[in-house]
């Protein structure tokens, strides 16, 4: 439905003029990722509504989004399975919120933040087979996103410090760690890929 309604608009503005049919394909794709986009965010904010967790999903979301536009992160084969992904990492976000007894959060919190600077400083930011980026725009990346994620760190202390409140750097801290798992799961598939790949340059040369 997304990917017809982007044909569309792109259709619409080609037929206006506002749009040259050479770029339908960029603007195709850059519609489809705005819509996923507003479709996933929307969901999460009924979801949110419905059990009543809106502070602490606003907070999830303050640990995940600005992490994960820097450090990047896993890439779905399409729109929708990347809705589906983003939903069930929210759906365990809920409910780790509601089963891990408060007493275990601090140490919970600790262990999330140091895994996530980890990966972090090894693995951001991803690499992506469908879209190359040049050696220097990599290293502006790698160094925004070691220095993001030891704010974090500085913030996350900050919170369980003078924040009565531990959910709500519980929160934030399963936002940043959502993302470093999505770097190793990234790392991991393109390894897996890298591997076939050879295994098939391997056999042709056989």
């Amino acid at each position: 439905m997304i990917t017809r309604m982007s044909k569309n608009i792109s259709s619409f503005f080609i037929l206006q003029g506002t749009i040259d049919e050479e770029d339908r394909e960029v603007y195709e794709y850059s519609f489809e990722v705005f819509f996923s986009t507003i479709l996933s965010f929307a969901t999460l904010f009924v979801i949110a509504l419905i059990s009543r967790k809106m502070i602490y999903t606003s907070f999830f979301l303050v640990g995940f989004i600005p992490i994960r536009l820097v450090a990047g992160g896993f890439h779905a084969k399409n729109h929708f399975r990347c809705f589906l992904i983003l939903v069930v990492v929210y759906s365990i976000f809920l409910l780790s919120l509601a089963i891990v007894p408060i007493k275990s959060m601090i140490t919970i919190i600790l262990l999330c933040i140091s895994v996530s600077i980890l990966l972090v400083f090894i693995l951001a930011p991803s690499k992506d087979k469908n879209k190359h980026v040049s050696q220097e725009k990599t290293t502006h990346l790698k160094k925004r996103s070691r220095i993001m994620i030891i704010i974090y760190f500085a913030l996350i202390a900050l919170l369980v410090v003078f924040i009565p409140d531990i959910k709500i750097s519980f929160s934030i801290t399963m936002g940043t760690f959502s993302v470093s798992i999505s770097l190793l799961a990234n790392y991991i598939k393109n390894g897996s890929n890298n591997t076939n790949r050879k295994e098939v340059i391997h056999n042709e040369e056989i």
